[in-house]
């Protein structure tokens, strides 16, 4: 049946009034438990399946689904009065007509009336975005460094308050719920989504995914999504979604500790791995969502797929004869709600037709609404569904002081060569394709799911040439040579400089658009490269990029310095130009390995006995322009815990941040374990010649290892031994069990 939308809204009112006026799930003062269980048992099964389904908002908008225009009534009714859809998300690119702050959150309360007026119990939905650095989504909003940039950071409380101010942002204007941030391990540099990652080593991406999920959900108005579970990040050709084959010890050990570490520190949800693990893709794995995820590490709240990720079963990964038997194999693997996006009623009515059939039973249908409700009426949604439209008025270009904080905290000096600029440049020459690209600044993610493809929508910040002209000190001249490729144009203004920044890197790309076999930078720039190195100028630069690039050996022996920016977001610029002309000091290290060529992939620093580590540059690695020493180094076991004491000196002449990294080498233990692992670390700022001394405290169950034979499935133990500690190449020794 259809009427207008008005009309709709009208008799839906009525419709939500049939409820008890005194039930029980409407009483805030009641526990959760008891609001879902009294909310649960007076649904019917229509109303259970629309709250198990999520719909793309751009779904909702204009004639077709990848419209940008007003809700569209009809599909309204079709979403809420007729599919009773609980959640709405908007991906990548879907934002309202016009991206203000004010319009989304005029959509969302236009979605939320819409929702509340055709839910017979009144009802809310939940509005899911990719925030992943910065509200990208919003135009205006401060966009942050992409997650690998931050991983160079090593520094979890600056990633807990950036995800907070995230967070702050996203619910601002009407969005509840954040599909961040990524757990996934970051194991080979030809991953379309090696950027969306903190690093390649398990402890220092749990750390910062820890921190990011306390930092979300710190409001208690947004929730996290711990994604993708798991094992996505070591697929067999390091590709987006392609098949991923791991020994159960090495999941264990590699890709579950960021996710045991996300569910530790309270996430509400989890994504689920677009790929497959061992033949099995993960939205059809019992195994992985309800042994491992569920049983063993103890995870209670939702678990949502990923963009059409049943069908997937049937069309992708041929493990399915038809939908119908797709929707049964995700749903009863654990899937408790589905990522249409756009067919809502295929979905919710082949759901109910198994479940009809028995198929899908009446009680896996409420554990998955259960949960739903559940996470609804912990985040105050039954109380506050709608927003206040004043909440926008601070979300445009706000935090931009922890942009630039954050930025400058990643950017890794790679080759220091005359950097800071002295004096005697009075002269810079500035080119390359992301020397003036805001979009190349931002990458993937940015207001487009591919990065920002309309110059009328950029997000606010400066470029790298626009903050060197701004920041110039006295007497410097900036002249910027748009005609990079031309060598004759290239080899005269060289000439004339003092020295030269040279930014190039990667254009924007996400997921799958963005795999590489080559890690190569574009002809076109390695041409220009080859033609400043040949030239007596110095050349300082700076790439732009969401992993690490093959630099050939003629071009990186021809430049003079060399700085990594990753993406950095809205102040990169600025803190490009605060590096190169001394006014701040980098302090990045290397969240993964840098690989010397292609037939070192996939390239990571925890190597097996036997194995070959010869990185360009070694994960952890990073110059600064001051210099530091790292002394008397103790290790000594207390309890269950080790604790390393360490004097870290600043001995140059400005100020400036290390980094104290301790790994282990385990004793024999039975088993491979790698020759030495990330266990502790600590940033500490030092002005010069002072010392400070840092202890690190590593519980002793990051030394344990899980023993037995090839299947892997034993509990870990920790090893009676002698452990040897590196800290900054001296090694302590800690004897433990052993009497």
């Amino acid at each position: 049946m259809k009427w207008g939308f008005l009309l709709s809204f009208v008799v839906m009112i009525g419709f939500a009034q049939d409820a008890e006026p005194g039930s029980v799930y409407r009483d805030s003062s009641q526990s959760v438990e008891a609001r879902v269980d009294d909310l649960l048992s007076q649904m019917t099964l229509a109303e259970k399946i629309g709250q198990m389904t999520q719909i793309d908002a751009g779904r909702l908008m204009g004639q077709d689904q990848w419209d940008r225009g007003p809700l569209n009534e009809d599909w309204l009714e079709i979403v809420f009065a007729d599919n009773h859809v609980g959640s709405i998300l908007s991906g990548g690119g879907v934002a309202p007509t016009s991206n203000t702050p004010e319009a989304w959150i005029e959509m969302t309360n236009a979605l939320q009336d819409a929702a509340l007026a055709a839910s017979r119990l009144g009802i809310p939905y939940i509005h899911g975005v990719d925030a992943v650095h910065g509200h990208n989504n919003l135009l205006g909003a401060t966009i942050y460094p992409h997650n690998i940039g931050l991983g160079a950071s090593w520094n979890p409380e600056l990633v807990e308050e950036l995800a907070a101010a995230t967070s702050a942002d996203v619910r601002a204007v009407g969005n509840h719920w954040n599909f961040a941030p990524v757990a996934d391990v970051a194991r080979d540099a030809r991953w379309g989504r090696f950027y969306e990652s903190f690093s390649e080593d398990p402890y220092l991406t749990s750390e910062l995914v820890a921190a990011s999920v306390r930092g979300v959900q710190a409001s208690g108005e947004v929730a996290a999504t711990v994604k993708h579970f798991a094992g996505y990040g070591e697929s067999a050709t390091g590709f987006d979604r392609s098949p991923a084959f791991l020994d159960v010890r090495s999941l264990r050990n590699t890709h579950l500790p960021s996710f045991t570490a996300a569910i530790d520190a309270g996430a509400q949800t989890m994504m689920v791995n677009s790929g497959s693990v061992n033949g099995v893709p993960v939205h059809a794995s019992p195994y992985m969502l309800q042994d491992v995820a569920q049983e063993q590490l103890g995870f209670a709240g939702v678990i949502i797929s990923d963009w059409e990720d049943i069908s997937k079963l049937v069309n992708v990964h041929q493990v399915a004869a038809d939908f119908k038997d797709a929707v049964a194999m995700s749903i009863n693997a654990g899937v408790d709600m589905y990522m249409v996006p756009h067919d809502v009623e295929t979905f919710t009515s082949t759901l109910t037709e198994l479940v009809e059939e028995g198929t899908v039973s009446e009680e896996r249908i409420d554990e998955a609404v259960g949960k739903i409700l559940a996470l609804k009426f912990e985040l105050g949604l039954f109380e506050n569904p709608k927003t206040d439209v004043d909440a926008a008025d601070d979300v445009i270009e706000e935090e931009r002081a922890l942009a630039k904080k954050a930025a400058l905290e990643s950017l890794t000096l790679l080759e220091k060569g005359n950097l800071p600029f002295d004096d005697s440049v009075q002269n810079i020459l500035v080119l390359g394709p992301s020397a003036d690209s805001i979009p190349n600044q931002m990458g993937g993610w940015t207001i487009g799911w591919q990065g920002i493809d309309n110059a009328d929508e950029l997000p606010p910040g400066l470029t790298v040439l626009e903050a060197l002209e701004e920041n110039a000190p006295d007497g410097v001249s900036i002249e910027h040579l748009t005609t990079y490729q031309d060598a004759e144009a290239v080899e005269a203004a060289a000439s004339e400089a003092d020295a030269v920044v040279v930014v190039v890197g990667e254009t924007p790309y996400a997921e799958g658009e963005g795999n590489s076999d080559t890690l190569a930078l574009s002809e076109d720039q390695l041409t220009l490269l080859r033609t400043l190195s040949d030239t007596d100028t110095p050349v300082a630069a700076v790439l732009m990029a969401g992993r690490p690039l093959i630099i050939p050996n003629d071009i990186w022996l021809g430049l003079d310095s060399l700085i990594m920016a990753y993406l950095p977001g809205s102040e990169g610029g600025t803190a490009i130009a605060d590096v190169l002309y001394g006014e701040a000091n980098p302090s990045g290290k290397l969240p993964f390995s840098w690989p010397a060529h292609t037939g070192q992939l996939p390239l990571t620093y925890d190597v097996m006995p036997g194995g070959v580590y010869e990185p360009l540059y070694e994960f952890g690695y990073g110059l600064s322009y001051t210099d530091f020493s790292q002394q008397n180094v103790t290790a000594d076991l207390v309890g269950d815990s080790v604790n390393v004491s360490v004097d870290v000196e600043n001995t140059g002449e400005m100020a400036g941040s290390d980094i104290v990294q301790v790994y282990v080498s385990r004793p024999p233990s039975g088993v491979l374990t790698p020759i030495r692992q990330l266990v502790g670390f600590a940033r500490v700022a030092l002005e010069p010649g002072e010392t400070q001394s840092v202890e690190i405290d590593i519980p002793t169950e990051r030394f344990k290892v899980i023993p037995g034979d090839v299947l892997g499935d034993a509990e870990p133990e920790l090893l009676p031994g002698s452990y040897t500690l590196d800290i900054g190449g001296t090694q302590a020794q800690v004897e433990i069990g052993s009497e």
